[in-house]
C-alpha cells in the first residue's frame, strides 16, 4: 500500500530542479519497505551533500535537487542504525524521485568500540592479506559496532582506465562484504577515477568522483551513534586534472552547516583521508587561513563544540598530534604489508581499535598479521641507542590477561614492570645497559606472556657506542641514493668520515664508490649541504642504500621510500653484518 507524505520544503534550490521525497522509518519487519503501522522517525537530516531537509513527525521529508547526478542520504537518529542502505544514487536530480530510508532500533548505551582502518589500497595481489585483516577484525574479543575506512580504498583508480577502476571498486566491495560489523567508507585521492589519466577525455561515465558516489555513496556525510556525531569529509581537491590535498570548499560548506545544528554537549568525531595539516617531506607545515582556508573555516565552526578527535590516513604513518584543540590521529595503513612505506618490521600499524565512553577516547594500534600486537614506544624507530636505554610500550590486552613481559637486546635480558593502561592494553617498562655492545644493528625482542602462550615482537635498533665491531671488508661497496628536487652544488657525501666522490647518474639518482678500507661493520653515511642553499626548497633524499658483497643494505630506522629533507644533513647508518 503506497502512503504518500505531505511535507514542507526546508531549503529552496535553483531552477531546473526536481523533488526527492520519501520517509525515514523504523523497519519493524525488516523487509526494507514502509508498511502500515511502522513508525516514522522525526528530526533526521536528509541531504545530497548540498541541501538539507529534516524528517517531520511522520518521518517524511522533501528535498529539492538541482539537475544532474546526486547522492541522497540520511543521518540516522541516536538509538537507531540503518536497516538497509542509508544512501541512494540519483542519476538526475531534475527528475522527481522517491527514496525511503529504513532504520532499526539499536541499544547504544555503554562504551562504543569501533575500528578505524585506512589506506587498504586493495589490488589483485593483495586479496589474501586483505582477507587476513578482515578476519582479524571479525575475531576481536570486543563488540565492534562499526568499521570506518578513511580512504584510498583501491590502488590506483586515479591513473587507470575507467574499466580497470570499476574492477578495483568491485574487488574492494566484494572482499569487504566479509566484514561482520557495518562498514562506512571515505574517499581518498586514489579513489577518484581516471582523473590523472590524461588519455581519458574526462567525460567518460563515472569519471572523477562520480564512480565513487555511484558505488560507495556520498563523499561528505554524517552518521550518529548514541550522542556522537561522526562527520566524514572530502580531503581531495581536483584542479585541472591534478590532485591537491586539502579539505574541499563543498565539504567544508556542508560540515559548517551541519555543525551549526550540533549541540555544544554532543561529542563530534571528524573523519578525513588527507590530514588536516599539510606536510612536505614528512615535515608538518603551517596551517593558516591563507594556506588552508577551508580547514580554517571548519576550525572556526568547531569553536564551542565538543570535538573528541579527528581521524585521518593518507601518509601511511602513525602520528598523534592536535588540531582544533583535540587529538588528530593518523592510523597507519591496512596495506603496510603490500603498499606501506613504513620500516620493517612495523610496530602495530595495520589499524586502530577505539573505545569511546562518556566523551572520552582510548585506542590501541593493532597488527592484523599478529595474534597479539606489541607496540614498542621507546626506543622509537629513528632513535640511536647508546648506554642505558629505556624500553617501554604496550601490549594489546583487552581482557587483562598478560602477566609478564620480557625485553632482550644483544646479551642483555630483563623482566619489564607491567601496569594496566585503560581498558585495551597492558603497559610495560624496563631498562637495558647497552654500553658494552659494539656498534651495530641489533634486534630488540619484546616477549609477552599470558595463559601459557607467548608472543614476540622484533624491533631493530642501531647501537652507537663508539666501539666499532671487528670487521674486514671483502671488497668495496656502492652507495646510492635518490634525489627529489635539485641536489645543491656544494653537497658533500662521506662514509665514516671519509669524503666520497659524487657521481650523478641521472636527474634523480646519485652514486658514490666506497673502498674496502673505508668500510666498517656499521657505516655512518652523511649527505651534507650548506643550510643557506635553497632554504625554501631543500632537496629531498630517499632510497639510501649500500650495495656490498651481493647484498643491499639500508638504515633499518627508515623505510626505503622514506623522504628526508636535506636542510643541513641527512645521516644514515648501514650495517653490513646485519641479517634483515
Amino acid at each position: 500500500m503506497l502512503i504518500r507524505c505531505g511535507v514542507c520544503l526546508l531549503l529552496l534550490a535553483s531552477a531546473h530542479a526536481g523533488s526527492l521525497s520519501g520517509r525515514v522509518f523504523l523497519d519493524a519487519n525488516g523487509n526494507g519497505a514502509f508498511d502500515v503501522g511502522e513508525k516514522g522517525v522525526a528530526g533526521c537530516v536528509v541531504s545530497d551533500e548540498r541541501a538539507f531537509a529534516r524528517s517531520d513527525d511522520e518521518g517524511c521529508y522533501q528535498l529539492t535537487l538541482p539537475a544532474g547526478p546526486a547522492v541522497a542520504f540520511v543521518v540516522n537518529a541516536p538509538g537507531t542504525w540503518p536497516a538497509a542502505r542509508w544512501w541512494s544514487y540519483v542519476a538526475d536530480g531534475a527528475a522527481d524521485a522517491t527514496v525511503d530510508f529504513p532504520l532499526r532500533t539499536q541499544d547504544q548505551g555503554g562504551p562504543l568500540y569501533f575500528v578505524h582502518g585506512t589506506d587498504p589500497h586493495i589490488q589483485t595481489n593483495a586479496v589474501t592479506m586483505y582477507r587476513r585483516y578482515v578476519g582479524h577484525v571479525n575475531t576481536l574479543p570486543v563488540p565492534v559496532k562499526f568499521v570506518v575506512h578513511t580512504g584510498d580504498l583501491v590502488i590506483d583508480s586515479a591513473m587507470t582506465t575507467m574499466e580497470r577502476a570499476r574492477e578495483l571498486f568491485s574487488l574492494y566491495e566484494d572482499e569487504s562484504k566479509a566484514l561482520k560489523p557495518p562498514l562506512r567508507n571515505l574517499m581518498g585521492n586514489h579513489d577518484i577515477a581516471g582523473v590523472t589519466n590524461l588519455k581519458l577525455k574526462g567525460d567518460e561515465p563515472g569519471f572523477g568522483k562520480v564512480l565513487y558516489r555511484q558505488r560507495l555513496g556520498p563523499v561528505t556525510y554524517a552518521f550518529r551513534y548514541g550522542p556522537y556525531h561522526f562527520i566524514a569529509l572530502d580531503g581531495t581537491m581536483v584542479k585541472e586534472r591534478t590532485l591537491a590535498y586539502g579539505l574541499t570548499q563543498e565539504s567544508a560548506d556542508w560540515a559548517v552547516r551541519y555543525l551549526g545544528e550540533v549541540k555544544s554537549d554532543e561529542p563530534v568525531v571528524l573523519l578525513i583521508h588527507e590530514p588536516m595539516f599539510p606536510e612536505v617531506g614528512g615535515v608538518r607545515q603551517p596551517d593558516t587561513p591563507q594556506t588552508r582556508p577551508h580547514e580554517a573555516r571548519l576550525r572556526a565552526a568547531l569553536k564551542g563544540k565538543k570535538l573528541v578527535m579527528t581521524l585521518a590516513g593518507h601518509v601511511h604513518t602513525r602520528n598523534e598530534t592536535m588540531w582544533a584543540g583535540a587529538p588528530h590521529i593518523i592510523g597507519g595503513a591496512i596495506s603496510y604489508a603490500w603498499h606501506g612505506i613504513q620500516p620493517y618490521p612495523p610496530t602495530p600499524r595495520g589499524y586502530v581499535l577505539f573505545r569511546l565512553e562518556d566523551g572520552r577516547e582510548e585506542h590501541v594500534y593493532l597488527d592484523w598479521a599478529e595474534e597479539r600486537s606489541i607496540d614498542v614506544a621507546t626506543p622509537a624507530f629513528t632513535d640511536l641507542v647508546r648506554g642505558r636505554q629505556k624500553i617501554s610500550g604496550v601490549v594489546a590486552d583487552f581482557n587483562a590477561k598478560v602477566n609478564a613481559v620480557e625485553c632482550a637486546l644483544g646479551t642483555q635480558t630483563t623482566s619489564a614492570k607491567t601496569s594496566r593502561r585503560g581498558n585495551l592494553a597492558t603497559a610495560f617498562e624496563a631498562a637495558l645497559d647497552t654500553s658494552k655492545l659494539a656498534d651495530g644493528t641489533y634486534d630488540l625482542l619484546v616477549t609477552a606472556r599470558a595463559g601459557g602462550k607467548q608472543w614476540t615482537e622484533r624491533h631493530p635498533c642501531i647501537v652507537v657506542n663508539g666501539k666499532p665491531a671487528e670487521f674486514a671488508a671483502a671488497g668495496g661497496a656502492k652507495l646510492a641514493f635518490r634525489v627529489e628536487g635539485k641536489l645543491p652544488a656544494d653537497a658533500q657525501v662521506s662514509c665514516n668520515g671519509h669524503p666520497l666522490a659524487i657521481r650523478v647518474v641521472s636527474a634523480t639518482e646519485v652514486h658514490c664508490d666506497v673502498s674496502a678500507g673505508q668500510l666498517r661493520s656499521l657505516n655512518e653515511i652523511v649527505i651534507r649541504a650548506k643550510p643557506a642553499a635553497a632554504p625554501n626548497k631543500p632537496a629531498t633524499i630517499k632510497t639510501v642504500t649500500l650495495d656490498y658483497n651481493g647484498k643491499r643494505c639500508r638504515d633499518v630506522r627508515y623505510s626505503p621510500l622514506a623522504r628526508r629533507l636535506l636542510v643541513s644533513s641527512v645521516v644514515s647508518y648501514m650495517d653490513l653484518s646485519y641479517q634483515d
